[in-house]
């Protein structure tokens, strides 16, 4: 017995990307279409693999205020899914609880939507045999506190059975902690498959017996989620560990990248290293538009040019109109991370205040803990009225703003 679907979630069809669209942003309709364009891309990939279901774990719309263009542009990939013989399960999240408004609309036959009173369990029949059960619950309601994953089991039915669930597993930070579980909970289901959404991160929790996994959001909406986004393939085999495959399958792709500007000594060159940069990650990018952000790093010659007022933004609109009009698009933010070149050895070894401050700074890097630091910390966490913007700091968080702190504090001192 085998049995092929796709396992999709947190679609956020109709995100409205705030930010952009607010400014008349030029790429604001092309995020605006992304999110919807990345759910046409897994029906696509479904029609093309000829799977037997596809699951969508929860938060297929960004809101309870929906809108009609989006529930309509939904259903028509589901009518295509369905015209070709495929089941499409469907639970629904925190972002589109069930008490939020829905446009009355017919749905596809094909198309199973799964209540928020009780754990549901539909048949998958090929040929007049069953080859799965679809276990799933929806969110009756946005704030879903409770343990959904206990009411699952597998129970006696024929074939694989695949558990279809939005909820947070082991508390994982991020994430607001909606019907928050244990790995016990979920294996002790007796199921052979989880179907995961509400992290919006790829992640497989465990391979087999059974397999859990978060396929992730299919499209990303801002730099924090940073990189590939799609769905899984997966395919249960009564004799096989379960195959998952990631495949990507997002519009529009968020990147976070850097460039070494150590040897540089003219602006012409960054332009020139920028720009390579950019040739390279749209080559890897193929048929995407790609938003951007490229942190300038390194000591170098050039890094005075760079700290002058409005440099840093008169360089990236020169690379933005170099790549204008080009399809996909690429829109580029530039940020500064450089220092200046100093022969660090030779003011070491000075008489100065110069050599007295590198040396403080380099024995504090070399701390495990930093606890004196955080101790002159506190009253920006404890006591500030700011603190409520502040996260505590890692032990690298501290290294890296020590080696920032130092270099521009030379900077200053130097120049």
């Amino acid at each position: 017995m085998v049995f092929k679907f796709i396992h999709c979630s947190d679609l956020h069809i109709d995100s409205p990307f705030k930010g952009f669209s607010s400014m008349g942003h030029p790429l604001a309709e092309v995020l605006r279409k992304s999110t919807y364009q990345a759910f046409q891309n897994i029906v696509e990939l479904a029609l093309k693999e000829k799977v037997e279901a596809v699951l969508i774990a929860g938060d297929i719309y960004d809101g309870s205020d929906k809108s009609l263009e989006a529930q309509l542009k939904f259903r028509r990939g589901l009518q295509e899914l369905s015209d070709a013989g495929i089941d499409t399960f469907i639970v629904n999240g925190n972002h589109d609880p069930l008490d939020s408004w829905s446009a009355s609309l017919d749905w596809p036959e094909r198309v199973h939507m799964f209540s928020g009173a009780q754990v549901e369990c539909i048949p998958v029949k090929r040929n007049g045999i069953v080859k799965a059960h679809i276990h799933g619950i929806s969110y009756p309601k946005r704030d879903v506190r409770e343990n959904l994953a206990q009411k699952f089991s597998r129970g006696n039915a024929e074939g694989f059975a695949i558990g279809l669930l939005h909820c947070n597993v082991g508390h994982q930070s991020g994430h607001d902690n909606y019907a928050p579980c244990s790995m016990d909970d979920l294996i002790s289901s007796g199921m052979d498959y989880w179907a995961l959404g509400h992290i919006h991160r790829f992640q497989v929790l465990r391979k087999s017996s059974p397999a859990i996994v978060y396929s992730g959001n299919s499209q990303a909406r801002h730099m924090r989620e940073a990189g590939e986004k799609g769905c899984c393939l997966v395919t249960l085999n009564e004799s096989a560990t379960p195959l998952v495959e990631f495949i990507p399958n997002d519009a529009v792709r968020y990147i976070q990248e850097e460039v070494d500007l150590v040897g540089v000594i003219s602006l012409e060159e960054v332009i020139h290293a920028v720009r390579l940069k950019c040739e390279s990650l749209a080559d890897k990018n193929k048929e995407r538009d790609i938003f951007l952000d490229l942190l300038l790093n390194g000591r170098t010659q050039v890094h005075f040019e760079l700290q002058r007022e409005d440099s840093i933004k008169e360089l990236q609109a020169e690379i933005r109109t170099y790549f204008q009009g080009r399809t996909p698009s690429i829109w580029l933010n530039l940020k500064v991370n450089t220092a200046g070149i100093y022969d660090i050895d030779s003011l070491r070894e000075g008489k100065d205040f110069v050599a007295d401050l590198i040396s403080l700074f380099e024995l504090e890097e070399k701390g495990e803990s930093f606890s004196d630091l955080k101790e002159a910390l506190k009253p920006l966490f404890e006591t500030w009225q700011g603190k409520k913007h502040l996260n505590s700091l890692s032990d690298k968080e501290m290294r890296d703003i020590l080696i920032q702190a130092k270099a521009l504090c030379l900077d200053n001192l130097l120049k």
